[in-house]
């Protein structure tokens, strides 16, 4: 398992999520406030999305986990996301460093798990 996320491709910066720190950041919530029947605490995927500068021209992210697989999804999908990097007081460990959860909860029962890498196409 890896403690951090690569955001990479269509982007100005490339950049490295270390979800561990996140639990000392003021942007962090219960992910139950926005999910209902979820736990954890979670935090805004899009800040790190946009600092990254995608180009104009990106519509996808693909989720590259850790098992190997891909996962495409849309770039506005991602963007209004959510990572869980804490459930009880600790990392994620079972599926770390964090759990993409889709904002609508529409994926609440099976988050994307095992994220290495987000690239931007």
């Amino acid at each position: 398992m890896h403690d951090i996320i690569l955001i990479t491709g269509n982007v100005k910066f490339n950049i490295t999520l270390d979800p561990t720190i996140w639990i000392f950041d003021d942007r962090r919530f219960e992910l139950a406030d926005r999910i209902t029947e979820t736990e954890g605490l979670a935090i805004e995927i899009e800040p790190f999305i946009l600092h990254a500068e995608p180009a104009e021209n990106t519509t996808k992210a693909i989720c590259h986990l850790e098992d190997g697989e891909n996962i495409t999804i849309s770039l506005a999908t991602l963007l209004s996301s959510y990572l869980c990097f804490a459930i009880d007081g600790k990392p994620v460990k079972d599926g770390g460093p964090a759990l993409l959860y889709f904002a609508d909860g529409s994926n609440k029962e099976n988050p994307i798990k095992g994220i290495q890498q987000i690239e931007l196409v």
